[in-house]
């Protein structure tokens, strides 16, 4: 029997994890060995370790195609290990590294390749990846923001479907998140760095800056709204399972997510939770919005969705899908070409 938090964090983030290259066979075989959360780490490192070496053996068979995705797949286990497992640093860190190792080892071998961004911030570089459509000389662009305590590793399946449709990608980590939680935290004003990020790509040449959208996960939905809404160069927005505001939400999480927020948000986490709002911002919102909610999903119910739809002032589409969880990740399969269509009929 599993102790609280690996069953607190196999039940409550089974389809997240199985919707970001986790087999079923894999995720079934972690579950019966992890018994005590100080394993977790360890046991999904192993995991990774091993589509680490299928994507080094593939390299030197000459097989591109599939070390690439072997890469990615063993980029997303490195960061299932590390993911909310904060109480030991050492570990913690050291998934992450593994975890970039691998992504820069896929980063040539996918198709399309991906670009390895540093953006500057502030004292920060800012880790980001952009993937550019084959045949496309100039393309539309789609800049994706993680989550809370995601990573921009977790938006490459939603690149993906964009990329098939013509759009460039743009995924970050800005502060908080990834390895650079280690030296800054989630701020209320999300909007500021992903400033630095549009002024990045309003500087390419390779990019249409003029058919630009944004869009996130989780709080990266609120904050790409917020974005948004200072920065009219977006011309389109999507946010999937977010919030009007998260504020009164940190004394209903279970502990181990409590922690996981401070290592992210810091110390004073439930503090920063409560200042992240849309009130006062959703009224400046006036370009195409769509939100895509789970109607199971109690982290982030579609009442959240109906308050920001009534404020903004664009045109305004609201899809909830009354079986889906946190961020439709059971319902990946649909949900994620449903936002790419969307995208697409709005920047082609």
């Amino acid at each position: 029997m599993a102790d609280r938090n690996t069953q607190v964090a196999l039940d409550r983030f089974t389809w997240r994890m199985l919707s970001q290259q986790v087999s079923q066979w894999e995720f079934d075989g972690l579950k019966q060995r992890i018994e005590r959360w100080d394993q977790w780490c360890e046991e999904w490192s192993k995991a990774a370790s091993h589509h680490a070496a299928i994507g080094d053996k593939a390299v030197k068979e000459g097989h591109s195609l599939t070390a690439g995705d072997a890469y990615i797949r063993a980029a997303l286990y490195y960061h299932w290990a590390n993911f909310l497992f904060v109480h030991d640093q050492k570990q913690f860190v050291g998934a992450m590294k593994a975890m970039d190792e691998c992504w820069e080892k896929a980063a040539p071998l996918v198709d399309p390749p991906m670009e390895l961004l540093e953006i500057p911030f502030e004292n920060l570089r800012m880790p980001g990846w952009l993937r550019k459509p084959k045949g496309v000389a100039k393309p539309p662009v789609v800049v994706l923001v993680p989550g809370g305590d995601s990573t921009k590793e977790e938006l490459y399946d939603f690149g993906e479907h964009m990329l098939r449709r013509g759009l460039a990608v743009l995924a970050f980590d800005g502060p908080g998140q990834g390895m650079l939680s280690t030296q800054s935290k989630i701020r209320p004003d999300y909007e500021v760095p992903i400033k630095a990020v549009t002024d990045m790509v309003a500087g390419r040449k390779d990019l249409d800056i003029t058919r630009m959208a944004i869009g996130g996960i989780s709080y990266g939905g609120i904050f790409a709204c917020r974005a948004a809404a200072f920065d009219s160069r977006y011309k389109a927005v999507v946010s999937v399972s977010s919030w009007y505001t998260p504020a009164g939400r940190f004394k209903h999480m279970d502990p181990l997510s409590q922690v996981g927020l401070m290592q992210y948000m810091g110390e004073n986490a439930e503090e920063v939770q409560n200042s992240i709002t849309m009130a006062e911002v959703a009224a400046k919102l006036t370009m195409p919005l769509l939100q895509v909610y789970g109607g199971l999903d109690k982290a982030s119910p579609p009442e959240q969705a109906y308050r920001v739809e009534k404020e903004v002032k664009g045109a305004t589409t609201t899809v909830v899908y009354d079986d889906g969880v946190h961020v439709c990740n059971n319902l990946h399969h649909i949900v994620r070409p449903l936002i790419a269509d969307w995208l697409a009929d709005r920047l082609k």
